[in-house]
């Protein structure tokens, strides 16, 4: 990637450090920061394909999350790894995914998420037999999609989640054909303690 493909990355990292740092400044002991990892269930879907076959993959990375009032929150995710495409035509992206997402906790161990879902393109690639070509100039680099989906808390530091994840930005970097990304997840969570960041 060059200087200003990279710029978006830069950007949209700024951004989230500087609400990580607002909110640590005022609740530090509300703060939870997590380990998240799973598997992508992504096809490319639109008025100009069909038939299109899941593509299954992994996505991995992190977490922080605070309480806002009532039963709100806010969590932000950083994917660091993010497998998408479609087993069709043997097509793979990668991306780093910045979901940012409102919470509603529903009782002591099930919330509700939703939000939106920034993505930055890493690399596209297709396959032909035995052959793999690169067609990352031809895939828009930045994604943009909606995410619903749920969490379950399974006991103090291990919890499952789903979600779906349209994407509503065109695939094709000249926007011409209707395609979109569409990405099922189903996550694993780890809850760090809450003093490993500290020496306490």
């Amino acid at each position: 990637m060059n200087k200003t493909s990279l710029f978006p990355i830069k950007l949209i990292l700024s951004n989230l450090i500087c609400v990580f740092i607002n909110h640590i400044s005022f609740s530090q002991e509300q703060l939870d920061f997590g380990i998240i990892g799973g598997l992508n269930f992504s096809n490319v879907i639109g008025a100009d394909v069909s038939g299109n076959n899941l593509r299954i993959g992994p996505h991995l990375g992190g977490y922080a999350e605070i309480p806002y009032k009532d039963n709100l929150g806010f969590r932000a995710e950083l994917h660091l790894l993010s497998t998408k495409g479609t087993a069709t035509g043997r097509f793979r992206s990668l991306y780093i995914d910045i979901p940012l997402l409102a919470t509603y906790q529903l009782d002591n161990n099930f919330k509700l998420l939703a939000g939106i879902q920034p993505s930055v393109l890493l690399n596209a690639k297709v396959r032909d037999g035995s052959n793999r070509g690169t067609i990352t100039r031809d895939i828009r680099t930045i994604d943009f999609g909606f995410i619903f989906g749920g969490w379950y808390q399974i006991d103090r530091n291990w919890s499952i989640g789903a979600r779906i994840v349209p994407g509503i930005l065109r695939v094709g970097a000249d926007g011409n054909e209707r395609t979109f990304n569409f990405n099922f997840q189903l996550s694993v969570g780890y809850l760090l303690p809450k003093n490993i960041f500290t020496k306490k």
